[in-house]
């Protein structure tokens, strides 16, 4: 199964270099389809938090095996703008409630992206 969520974006006139995060994430044995799927939509509440400019999410596509199960991509302005959102109570709750307890491994990528022009 694939799916994909996209939050709130900037225009393409309006984006300049920002700061993207991806993390790839393998679930926790045991996990049933309940918890993944509460971890889904904590994931998408996550884009009430205004330093959160762009979330995409994804199931791995099970192509290959030893694929991590699950992406999230998420676009902040600058490095401290994505602290900022780490620090958030949302953020904070969602880390408490369903990534801590559904993840059994995470990779995180973090880098500055310049899209290309729309």
């Amino acid at each position: 199964m694939v799916a994909s969520r996209t939050g709130h974006t900037r225009t393409n006139e309006q984006r300049s270099a920002v700061f993207r995060q991806v993390v790839a994430v393998r679930w926790a044995d045991g996990v049933s389809a309940e918890g993944k799927q509460g971890y889904r939509d904590a994931l998408d509440a996550l884009t009430a938090i205004p330093e959160l400019l762009a979330l995409t999410w994804g199931d791995d596509a099970g192509h290959f095996d030893g694929n991590f199960d699950f992406v999230a991509v998420m676009d902040f302005a600058d490095f401290d703008s994505a602290r900022v959102y780490v620090q958030h109570p949302l953020h904070q709750t969602y880390i408490r409630d369903h990534a801590s307890r559904v993840i059994g491994e995470r990779v995180i990528v973090q880098h500055e992206w310049t899209p290309p022009p729309g």
